[in-house]
């Protein structure tokens, strides 16, 4: 199977065949985990997106028609999913508060006392990040997320996201914009 390209499995799905969808899955899983997790922010409802989506994706494979890549596609559906969820919830929970509230109990995770600097440093640092990141309008977040961090090009994300080039392109750099902005004086950017 591993010869076979995204497409391939997509059409293989199309006529039931079980182990191209387990090799779709397993190709894509990680990306469309990490696109669904850092828009609805919290790992439960990212599993379940990525659950709900990859089962959207098995009924429509007949539907595919071959007009993006079959992983654009599938991200499109994730980031649909991820979306809806978060609308029909009408809140964005932060990957930490997530965590906390997962754990239910703050007081057994370890102090930052009990850290290495190191790790306290990128823990924060990583905190700070995620909480500029959610701080961005759904609109721009997306963006930001499927170009910078999945590594999409422009045309993928617009084609994900059902938007022009352009448009990925402004809001690409607004949300850069604000993210300089946001976390400048942390990072030490724009203090010279």
């Amino acid at each position: 199977m591993a010869e076979l390209t995204d497409e391939d499995l997509v059409a293989g799905i199309a006529r039931g065949d079980r182990g191209a969808g387990r090799e779709f899955f397993l190709r894509h899983r990680a990306g469309a985990f990490r696109i669904a997790w850092r828009l609805v922010g919290n790992e439960a409802d990212a599993m379940d997106v990525v659950e709900d989506s990859f089962v959207k994706l098995l009924g429509a494979a007949g539907k595919f028609r071959g007009e993006a890549r079959a992983r654009t596609w599938f991200y499109r559906i994730v980031t649909n999913t991820a979306l809806d969820l978060r609308r029909r919830r009408g809140r964005y929970v932060s990957m930490e508060a997530a965590h906390e509230d997962e754990a239910g109990i703050k007081d057994l995770l370890p102090s930052r006392e009990e850290e290495p600097p190191e790790a306290a440093l990128r823990d924060e640092t990583r905190g700070r990040i995620e909480a500029a990141v959610g701080a961005l309008s759904e609109k721009h977040r997306a963006v930001f997320l499927l170009t910078v961090v999945e590594g999409l090009s422009y045309n993928e994300t617009a084609e994900v996201l059902d938007i022009s080039p352009g448009t990925v392109m402004s809001r690409l750099f607004y949300a850069r914009k604000y993210l300089q902005q946001s976390l400048g004086d942390y990072l030490g950017a724009g203090n010279e």
